[in-house]
């Protein structure tokens, strides 16, 4: 039989820890029920690979304990606030990106002449094209990849939320760009007028991306 690491027990469970939501509290609480339930299979003569695949996956056994966890829906107004303070973020790292390229198109040669005007122009037009992206891509991409990453954004960590699943596990980056289509179609500003009437507090692309947004209990 091939030797199972010695630290495969404490995988498993980092596994699990590392997709729940809850606090301290509740975290120490499932962390040690997750403990004591491979330590009684070990004591009763369970090998520990067979006793965490019998436990199955990870992802599956974190949906079961955060059902167990009553999650705080984030409202209206500490979203809206959220959300500001994440314009602001994107209109200062825009506009930095915007003063840049205007910067270097007015240094770019209106009619070059010489080799080196020639090459200095393509430099600078091509540093100008990065530039403009750059501005395009920090308006396209700041949510999707900080939620589909951390679960939350500038604003969102300043005002304590996070965007999950509606299963409480983190939400994929899949989901994160989908809750953010009405952001880019322009129509944001009429579903979050949905959001004081629904229970868990949904925009109408969150019920799509079956995402949530969560505070942390104060």
């Amino acid at each position: 039989m091939t030797p199972v690491p010695s630290n495969l027990a404490d995988q498993y469970v980092q596994k699990v820890m590392a997709l729940i939501y809850a606090p301290e509290k509740d975290r120490a609480r499932i962390q040690s029920d997750l403990q004591s339930h491979l330590n009684e299979g070990l004591a009763a003569g369970e090998d520990m690979a067979g006793l965490v695949e019998r436990m199955g996956d990870p992802r599956q056994l974190a949906v079961e304990f955060m059902s167990e966890v009553p999650l705080v829906y984030a409202g209206f107004g500490r979203r809206l606030a959220a959300f500001l303070v994440d314009l602001v973020v994107i209109l200062f790292f825009g506009g930095v990106a915007a003063v840049l390229t205007v910067s270097l198109a007015n240094v770019v040669p209106q009619h070059p002449s010489g080799l080196m005007e020639n090459v200095l122009g393509g430099i600078l037009i091509l540093f100008v094209l990065i530039s403009a992206n750059a501005c395009i891509a920090m308006i396209m991409v700041y949510f999707p990849l900080l939620e589909g990453r951390f679960g939350q954004t500038l604003g969102k960590r300043l005002l304590g939320l996070f965007v999950r699943s509606e299963d409480g596990l983190p939400a994929t980056y899949w989901q994160a760009i989908l809750r953010r289509l009405s952001f880019y179609f322009e129509i944001l500003p009429i579903e979050v007028l949905f959001i004081p009437f629904h229970p868990k507090h949904q925009r109408w692309f969150d019920i799509l991306a079956k995402t949530v947004v969560i505070r942390t209990r104060i």
